[in-house]
């Protein structure tokens, strides 16, 4: 892959400054006199980098090759409507006739804001929530947009601003998740329960979903996939062998997202609408009130509501089936109540080291 021999071939790019001087000096500050100084900071001015404790002004440098990628064996993205498909130290590629190809710098500086060269649109408005490595982002109408390049920075140059934007960093998602996601408007009322039944999940028979793909089936270990499932093999809640992946377990992307597996129930629609779905849930009550969490839909059930969303989660009650005693050898109603599961680290650690 393009990333690997990036990453293991030693290069030495040749550059020239653009100019005796750099931006900064105008402004007084420094240039920065090492080439491996890091972007800390970009702005209207150019890019900015700490060096001995101070802020510097990182000289724009010219390739003497058409685009960096030349120097590691892939060709210049020849059409200007190149998506960005990754972005790396090197710069940002793209996809043409199938094989990777740099995307020269000169095209990458016509993007009227940030990501549209891989297709969001541009916000109407200048108001940031949320910044990564693409630049600053808008929400507005309830989709994510690319703040304008003609939009006035918030951060000056002049003041200790700088040094608080530094601080800052620290606190930004590396997931590329943001902190604090916009809250849902105009969303459905609904209400969520946790389960872990070991079960085979009912999307992962073909017949039941419209996506390309079903949910996995797993053998007893929890962690070998059946290559090939069929009726024949059947759940091991109803005589069969197929279980519940280990894995689809909850994870916490930070203080507020979290992302998760569940099964549901709705008011309209059929078993084959709703599974493999994703769905964006806001909690309005209890500890978690106002945490959001991001769920696919794996499985249904005759005994879920509307707008019900059960989520899985080891040790939150096997419910009406339980297929964990054949398992991990489960007590008959499971670990802690057979509905609602443990409530004390006590019982937490009767779960199995998978689990």
């Amino acid at each position: 892959m393009k990333l690997y021999f990036t990453a293991c071939i030693a290069l030495v790019a040749i550059i020239s400054k653009a100019d005796d001087d750099c931006f900064s000096t105008r402004l007084g500050y420094p240039c920065c006199g090492s080439s491996n100084v890091s972007v800390e900071s970009t702005d209207n001015d150019g890019q900015w980098g700490i060096e001995n404790g101070n802020w510097c002004g990182i000289p724009s440098v010219v390739e003497n090759d058409s685009c960096f990628s030349i120097k590691l064996g892939y060709p210049c993205c020849s059409s200007n409507n190149v998506s960005v498909v990754s972005s790396d130290n090197d710069g940002q590629w793209g996809i043409e006739n199938d094989n990777w190809c740099g995307i020269p710098s000169s095209e990458k500086n016509k993007s009227e804001c940030t990501g549209q060269n891989k297709g969001f649109s541009c916000c109407n408005s200048c108001e940031v929530h949320y910044t990564d490595n693409d630049g600053l982002w808008g929400f507005e109408n309830n989709q994510w947009c690319g703040i304008k390049n003609t939009c006035k920075q918030t951060t000056t140059k002049k003041t200790s601003t700088k040094t608080t934007t530094t601080t800052s960093k620290s606190q930004e998602p590396t997931s590329g998740v943001p902190l604090n996601p916009p809250k849902i408007n105009g969303g459905q009322a609904g209400s969520t329960t946790c389960y872990w039944d070991c079960c085979l999940a009912s999307c992962s028979w073909s017949e039941n979903t419209n996506a390309k793909h079903p949910v996995n089936a797993y053998q007893k270990d929890g962690r070998t996939i059946f290559n090939k499932f069929d009726w024949t093999i059947g759940s091991a809640c109803s005589g069969g062998s197929g279980y519940m992946c280990s894995n689809n377990q909850p994870w916490a992307i930070n203080d507020n997202v979290a992302y998760g597996f569940v099964a549901a129930g709705f008011s309209s629609g059929s078993q084959k609408d709703w599974c493999c779905t994703c769905q964006r849930l806001q909690f309005t009550s209890g500890p978690i009130n106002g945490k959001q969490m991001v769920v696919q839909i794996t499985n249904t059930g005759g005994d879920l509501r509307n707008n019900h969303f059960d989520i899985q989660m080891p040790g939150g009650g096997v419910g009406f089936f339980n297929g964990c005693s054949s398992q991990f050898g489960a007590p008959n109603d499971g670990w802690g109540d057979r509905y609602g599961g443990v409530k004390s680290a006590a019982d937490c650690s009767q779960l199995p080291t998978e689990l």
